[in-house]
């Protein structure tokens, strides 16, 4: 049986890839259903399932109407307990951008804190708050 830490490590590495590969709906099964994202840069957080939803199919199709491609590298992860159900964990993240023909460039540099809830023998995200390093 794999550590709590090693589960949220295949958590995040499964969620940054379904996000990367346009898979919106996946994606936002990995969400609770009255999830928050809250960053930085934007005034308003993006509250529950349809909201999270129209703003990932959003910036999934800008990029690739720009022909662009978004990989999300995640790590120096930290996993703590808050109960049996429910852990905090923070991260960095960064996004690397690349356009059809073009070369890989740092396209977004973030610090995060999720709030994560136990759902059946997984995970999902109640909380995220991003800092967008330069905003």
């Amino acid at each position: 049986m794999p550590t709590i830490y090693e589960q949220v490590r295949r958590f995040y590495s499964r969620q940054m890839q379904l996000i990367d590969s346009g898979r919106v709906e996946d994606w936002v099964e990995t969400f609770a259903d009255d999830a928050v994202i809250a960053n930085n840069a934007n005034p308003a957080p993006a509250r529950g399932r349809e909201v999270i939803t129209k703003v990932a199919h959003r910036i999934v199709a800008d990029a690739h109407e720009q022909g662009l491609v978004h990989r999300h590298w995640l790590d120096m992860l930290t996993v703590e307990p808050i109960d049996e159900d429910r852990l905090e964990t923070t991260f960095y993240a960064l996004v690397v951008e690349t356009a059809k023909g073009g070369t890989p460039g740092l396209f977004r540099s973030t610090r995060g804190r999720d709030v994560l809830v136990r759902r059946g023998s997984g995970w999902q995200v109640r909380e995220r708050y991003v800092t967008h390093d330069g905003s």
